[in-house]
């Protein structure tokens, strides 16, 4: 009877000792970059404008700081360069994945999308992420809040991802239009 009993028990002994010090470890070495401009954001606004003095809106005081979103769906951040009146708003929209398209979508001062860098894909390889070609994106350079959706091309095999491309885009605009000159003056 102990030769059956003491191997399971030893391995889940030993299975809760190891997550125990794996939470630990994840507990100490945690670093909270919310409302911090990372590096592959920097670098995704300058491909989008050029070089500039990229910030992210912040709201509150002190240590409890938090990236402006007023309130929208899927807006992770807002990050400006008030000295040339250009606008970075990173989003995080469903395509075929829950989540699976992480943008940054650059808005010029006429409310138009100017470009888009991908922060990550979540879309099926091969299929899904036929949205980072060069020939969707050129679509959707110019999109404004007068733009209808359904006037571009999806990718083909790539619907829903091509949606929600579309969608993001849609959501960044309209965003920028209502809230101009809180994110260009705030």
């Amino acid at each position: 009877m102990k030769d059956k009993i003491m191997p399971p028990l030893v391995l889940t002994i030993i299975c809760i000792v190891v997550s125990g010090l794996l939470v630990l470890a994840y507990n100490a070495t945690y670093v909270d970059n919310t409302g911090v401009l990372t590096d592959d954001m920097k670098k995704g606004c300058e491909e989008i404008f050029g070089k500039g003095d990229y910030e992210i809106m912040l709201d509150g005081e002190g240590d409890s700081k938090t990236p402006v979103t007023f309130d929208a769906e899927g807006v992770n951040s807002i990050i400006t360069d008030k000295d040339n009146g250009r606008c970075v708003i990173e989003i995080t929209e469903d395509g075929y994945s829950k989540g699976g398209l992480h943008l940054l979508i650059g808005i010029n001062s006429e409310g138009t999308v100017e470009g888009i860098e991908f922060l990550s894909v979540g879309e099926t390889p091969g299929l899904g992420t036929k949205v980072q070609d060069d020939s969707f994106l050129s679509k959707l350079k110019g999109f404004g809040v007068d733009t209808d959706e359904n006037s571009i091309d999806n990718v083909t095999a790539a619907t829903y991802s091509s949606k929600g491309m579309k969608s993001a885009c849609k959501k960044a605009v309209k965003l920028f239009d209502e809230h101009k000159e809180e994110i260009l003056n705030g």
